[in-house]
């Protein structure tokens, strides 16, 4: 269990996310920020601005710097997709507690896996943190909750092309969300590719979109945590065109190629030159049930300027909670809080935050 005086490490501090994360931090905690990063220039310069943000220099990808990174550290914030769990698992055997926004989930289940190892050293991890995953697997674990029976679960993420998305958060969209994976559809395994099989959703203050396959870790999360027969996460864009152009070259079998004759790094650049495009996203979530022989279908839904300050808003407020009286092991969100302080901090930051219900009289 981590010392209540210990420092707060972040980890990609200085960038996307993870600057928004140390300030809030800084602004509501006596502790000391760590904002770390492979870029001492960076990280002091960051740090420099923000009053109670100290720089630390540290490459996740480099073990034999994880004793000197982790020294005098309480609890870690990774605010990076990596590549393997080792760098988890280091903080978990010192028993430091552990908060991770990755959207990937062949990462969050290795890290599953060293539940017995957190448990016995004390240490608590938190694991989809954030809007998506992140409330979505709240909105679907509390939707479940209000309903007798459970049908489906429908989570949608609009993405606002103008939105300032960090590189990772590209490179995570065309290499891994956008590929082949599986889906629990009436209580099977079965297998489906990226921007398939749309699905028209009503999204708040956007209307009537269709909505593609995508490999968002909180179906997945889901469909090991819940008995929901039917977990289903899909994605658009704001732009319709956009949005088109690219199930157009999935069906045509362009899609891999283009990305191949551009190259990641590329399309990140050119990404974050896109002239047009609102900065606003949303997340919504649809579960479907009954409730006394009566179908009823709960609508949530997240929906405002800059994902990635909504998601360090929330990352933060994880991270002040973590520790007693929350139980040592890995967990996700779902499992250890309830939605609606997240949600008032979002309101009070600007963003719009609804419910709906909607049911048919039994025949």
């Amino acid at each position: 269990m981590a010392r209540p005086d210990a420092a707060v490490l972040v980890v990609g501090g200085y960038g996307t996310i993870g600057r928004t994360v140390c300030t809030e931090l800084a602004d509501r905690t006596q502790g000391e920020i760590l904002a770390a990063g492979r870029s001492q220039k960076n990280a002091r310069r960051f740090a420099s601005s923000v009053a109670g943000v100290e720089p630390r220099t540290f490459d996740v990808s480099d073990s034999a710097g994880y004793a000197d990174a982790l020294a005098d550290v309480g609890t870690v914030v990774m605010c990076l997709d990596q590549d393997t769990p080792q760098f988890a698992k280091a903080c978990l055997e010192r028993g430091i507690d552990y908060v991770d926004i990755s959207p990937t989930d062949a990462l969050l289940r290795a890290i599953e896996s060293f539940d017995d190892l957190a448990r016995e050293r004390g240490a608590t991890a938190v694991l989809s943190v954030g809007l998506s995953p992140g409330l979505t697997n709240l909105f679907v674990a509390e939707a479940t909750a209000e309903l007798d029976t459970v049908d489906r679960a429908d989570i949608t993420l609009l993405l606002g092309i103008g939105d300032a998305f960090g590189p990772d958060t590209v490179k995570w969209t065309i290499e891994d969300a956008l590929g082949d994976f599986s889906v629990r559809r009436d209580g099977e395994s079965t297998s489906v590719t990226g921007l398939t099989d749309p699905r028209v959703v009503e999204i708040p203050g956007w209307g009537r979109r269709r909505a593609y396959r995508a490999n968002l870790a909180d179906q997945h999360v889901l469909a090991r945590t819940t008995a929901i027969p039917t977990i289903e996460s899909r994605l658009c864009y704001d732009s319709r065109i956009v949005t088109r152009y690219l199930a157009v070259l999935r069906r045509t079998g362009l899609y891999q190629p283009v990305v191949s004759a551009l190259g990641v790094d590329e399309i990140v650049r050119l990404t974050d030159a896109i002239p047009f495009g609102s900065n606003e996203s949303v997340i919504n979530v649809e579960v479907s049930g009954r409730v006394n022989g009566r179908a009823t279908r709960i609508k949530r839904w997240v929906r405002g300027p800059d994902q990635a300050r909504a998601t360090a808003i929330v990352t933060a407020r994880v991270v002040e909670a973590v520790g007693p009286p929350q139980p040592a092991g890995v967990h996700h969100i779902q499992e250890l809080f309830k939605s609606s302080p997240f949600c008032d901090v979002l309101v009070t930051a600007g963003y719009s935050v609804g419910r709906a219900e909607q049911w048919e009289e039994p025949s």
